[in-house]
């Protein structure tokens, strides 16, 4: 049996119109329609017609949908698409400053404001004006996207020998971590070439968000300025600079015998550490120092610590050591003020017993006679065995 498919996709209904308001560049760009079904429900390819121009431009086109199955047979769909910006630009700027001048305004002393378009991206405004302007008034600002939707703004225009211009057009904002210590005061001329510095209506420090007000002042006259301030959220460490020596110290470390180390904190400054470490400390470890400043961020630095044993010494504690009882019987203990490693000696120097200060020692092993008992100094302690 031969099987021939010849029965094309069956294509049913009208595809619902495209709408959008900017040109449409390619294919990836239109939501392909759902393929119909076909005899031998095998998968059916969707694609445009083979010279279907792009971009799409403004006003009404037909494109045509090529559906064809895997048989190579195909059918055909046209859908319209229609394309129809209607949003005007949106200026960058809510409102444009008055320009001031002395005595004239050209062309090139304004800066053009900018918008942005739906279509077409960012406009430059053009303006109504003849230059040079000599006298006060207002420019209108227009801005025309490529279809012809427009914008405008208004800009005063002062000219007048009364006028105090600012040496810089616009103030750029502040952003800081914390605080704002310190401002640089703006300043401006007057129409006699004089230099005016600006005051500011907020006194430093500045702690939180806020808008400054710059005023101008000749005599009478008076003109301001604005600058946005920013403080943002602390979101730095502490610095932690270097490494902590290590520290070492015989039987075990108390809490009052350990200096916290400090660190430096971007907004809180000098910071000393803290530890959960459970003093005192008795044998080998490392302490773990947290540095946290006032919105929470943390720095760690560690710290080895190293404990010796407690050694006997004969200036001090090995004086105070002494042998009970002496004589003794089963039992001999050498009590002392400090833990420590002890030596049972024969009089001809050999090890008989190893033990420990203030702790009590089975002597059944010993023949009855003269001991001798080494501290880790070397110092000699004598005792007799019953």
């Amino acid at each position: 049996m031969t099987i021939d498919d010849t029965e094309a996709p069956r294509v049913t209904g009208s595809l619902t119109t495209v709408t959008a308001q900017c040109p449409i560049n390619a294919e990836n760009e239109l939501t392909k329609p759902d393929a119909p079904a076909d005899n031998c429900k095998g998968t059916v390819n969707v694609a445009l017609k083979s010279g279907t121009n792009f971009p799409i431009q403004a006003g009404t086109t037909t494109i045509t949908w090529v559906y064809t199955d895997e048989s190579g047979n195909t059918s055909e769909q046209m859908q319209e698409v229609i394309i129809d910006d209607t949003k005007a630009p949106v200026p960058d700027k809510e409102n444009l400053m008055p320009f001031s001048a002395c005595s004239q305004v050209s062309r090139a002393d304004l800066n053009a404001p900018t918008a942005m378009d739906n279509c077409d991206g960012t406009l430059t405004a053009e303006a109504d004006a003849s230059f040079p302007i000599t006298e006060s008034g207002t420019v209108t600002w227009t801005y025309t996207d490529k279809t012809d939707n427009t914008a405008e703004q208004m800009q005063e225009v002062v000219v007048s020998d009364d006028v105090l211009l600012p040496n810089v057009t616009s103030l750029l904002p502040i952003n800081a971590q914390c605080e704002v210590a310190s401002l640089n005061a703006p300043t401006a001329r007057n129409c006699a070439g004089n230099t005016l510095t600006a005051t500011p209506d907020v006194v430093p420090p500045i702690m939180a968000s806020t808008t400054i007000t710059w005023t101008y002042t000749d005599g009478s006259k008076t003109a301001t300025q604005t600058q946005e301030v920013t403080i943002v959220a602390d979101t730095e460490a502490p610095t932690v600079a270097g490494t902590l020596d290590a520290i070492t110290a015989r039987c075990s470390l108390a809490e009052a015998d350990v200096t916290a180390p400090k660190a430096n904190d971007v907004c809180d400054g000098q910071i000393t550490a803290t530890t959960n470490a459970t003093f005192p400390i008795t044998s080998k470890t490392t302490i773990t120092w947290t540095f946290t400043d006032k919105a929470d961020n943390t720095a760690t630095q560690t710290q080895a610590v190293t404990i010796t044993p407690c050694v006997l010494s004969v200036a001090d504690d090995a004086l105070e050591a002494v042998v009970f009882p002496n004589p003794s019987g089963r039992y001999v203990e050498v009590q002392s003020p400090v833990e420590s490693p002890i030596r049972i000696l024969s009089v001809g120097g050999e090890l008989v017993l190893k033990s420990t200060t203030n702790t009590r020692i089975d002597a059944a092993s010993l023949r009855s006679g003269l001991y001798l008992i080494q501290l880790p100094d070397g110092h000699l302690l004598k005792f007799v065995k019953k």
